[in-house]
């Protein structure tokens, strides 16, 4: 008997490499997973990486130089072996051209095969947090060379036709209706304990909740069930379990760093002080989401600073500083016409713009705001910069490390501009600090330049919720979190 692993998405696939671009909460980003391996895993909830394509590794000079040793059974679906050849040509070609893969490798100077099977990453400067942006998104996958190199990575067939590494080979991909994908027989790691992989289209998210609760599909993922969806579950006739645990990240409104009007610290401090939390509160759910005005979640106790807050709702002071700023309004009481986005598919981002847009409508700002898809997003946001304001969530665990590509000045994900010596001085010296303790002192000094400088505004610590079927185990919490959130190599029928 085949047995089946049914996930409701709904948002389908642009193409199946996300190391050349973000595809985000796409079906595609959630089959890579299952396709491609990592050279070390990270997840939300455990700062310790977990070995992938890597069996060990060493620290060396100081957290200057990372050695991985790569297991040696490791195979491409075609059957020719994974290498070291393989993770230099893949992470040193994204760095070069500027590719989503190397948003997280800024620190890298070099990277170089020691021999077949294993590879020496060279550092810039000392990076203890090195490992946390090497194994948390799944941009850092590895391809296979032998099918990429030489060719234009836009227009390679195998962004449409994988060939990866991991426990599942793409079978059948009907846009619009269904991804399957088929375990690899004999694979070189874990061998799956389920037949086929199955990710059926559904745009209707409140379609997706409904496919769980009536034992049609096992899963669903992130952002798919809120809590406005939550009695969808009601009179669910399958054997389900609901997780509903605080997430890892935070939205955030953030300005764009490159536009005149947002250099000014008082026009930022304005904005932030138009934000009104206790209406964001409205959002939230007791012990899974609350509006925040901190600037990192409570969660990462090691790194919190309790101190550092965002301005307090006043809008006399802002409308003040916007006065004393020089931004003045037209006859008709308009200070300024702004753009601000969010990407669509995180759904509680729309409500969350809704409120921004008129709460900053009270201090004269008249903002349009729309939804963008992560291929919008990316061209709009990451690509022409042509944007005022945008609201965006991340994730902001296990280790803040994980945070310098947007923050940091020249971060291949830093689409906001920022520019701040005094944040980069502080991520600097948490990644060569000698222990934990010594990073955390140095993230909490980070938390108060944001603050002080009001770099961007926290909104809401988002929550997660999911009901999966509890006829199979093997999910990422169940073990320790070793594997993603969205790879099922090790998910089996109870």
């Amino acid at each position: 008997m085949t047995i089946d692993f049914v996930v409701a998405t709904p948002h389908d696939a642009v193409e199946f490499n996300d190391v050349y671009r973000n595809t985000t909460a796409s079906a595609g980003y959630i089959a890579c997973n299952n396709i491609y391996n990592r050279v070390v895993l990270n997840e939300w909830y455990e700062i310790n990486p977990f070995p992938d394509l890597a069996t060990h590794w060493e620290q060396l000079d100081g957290s200057r130089r990372w050695r991985f040793h790569l297991n040696q059974a490791a195979r491409w679906q075609d059957g020719t072996p994974l290498t070291a050849h393989d993770v230099v040509y893949t992470h040193l070609h994204a760095m070069k051209m500027g590719y989503t893969g190397g948003r997280f490798l800024k620190d890298v100077e070099t990277i170089v095969a020691v021999n077949d099977h294993t590879v020496d990453y060279q550092l810039h400067t000392p990076n203890a947090g090195f490992l946390v942006l090497l194994g948390n998104f799944i941009f850092t996958h590895i391809l296979p060379r032998h099918l990429y190199e030489g060719t234009d990575w836009a227009t390679n067939p195998h962004n449409l036709k994988p060939v990866g590494s991991g426990p599942f080979r793409l079978a059948e991909w009907i846009p619009g209706e269904h991804i399957v994908m088929e375990a690899v027989k004999n694979h070189w790691g874990p061998q799956p304990e389920i037949d086929r992989l199955i990710l059926k289209i559904v745009p209707d998210r409140d379609e997706c909740v409904r496919m769980v609760a009536r034992g049609e599909a096992h899963f669903f993922p992130q952002d798919t069930l809120t809590k406005d969806r939550l009695h969808l579950l009601d009179d669910a006739t399958a054997d389900i379990e609901l997780l509903r645990d605080p997430g890892p990240g935070m939205a955030l409104l953030d300005f764009n760093h490159s536009r005149d009007l947002w250099r000014d610290q008082r026009v930022r401090e304005a904005v932030a002080h138009a934000v009104n939390r206790k209406e964001i509160a409205e959002l939230g759910d007791p012990g899974v989401s609350q509006a925040w005005d901190h600037y990192l979640l409570g969660s990462v106790e090691w790194a919190f600073n309790p101190d550092a807050k965002a301005p307090a709702h006043d809008v006399e002071r802002a409308r003040a500083l916007l006065d004393e700023a020089g931004v003045t309004a037209d006859p008709s009481g308009v200070r300024a016409r702004l753009s601000m986005y969010y990407m669509d598919s995180f759904y509680g981002h729309k409500p969350l713009a809704e409120m921004i847009a008129r709460q900053l409508g009270e201090i004269g700002f008249e903002v349009a705001f729309e939804g963008l898809s992560s291929v919008d997003w990316a061209r709009r946001i990451g690509a022409e910069h042509d944007f005022d304001l945008f609201i965006v969530g991340g994730s902001m665990a296990p280790d803040p490390e994980i945070t310098a590509p947007k923050y940091s000045t020249g971060g291949q994900g830093n689409l906001a501009g920022h520019h701040n010596p005094d944040v980069d001085a502080a991520y600097l010296a948490a990644r060569t600090a000698g222990t934990l303790a010594e990073r955390g002192a140095h993230y909490r000094r980070l938390q108060e330049v944001w603050a002080r400088d009001t770099e961007w505004v926290p909104l809401f610590w988002y929550g997660t919720y999911f009901a999966r079927s509890t006829k199979f185990y093997g999910w990422s919490d169940q073990l320790g979190y070793s594997v993603p959130w969205w790879h099922w190599g090790r998910i089996r029928p109870v």
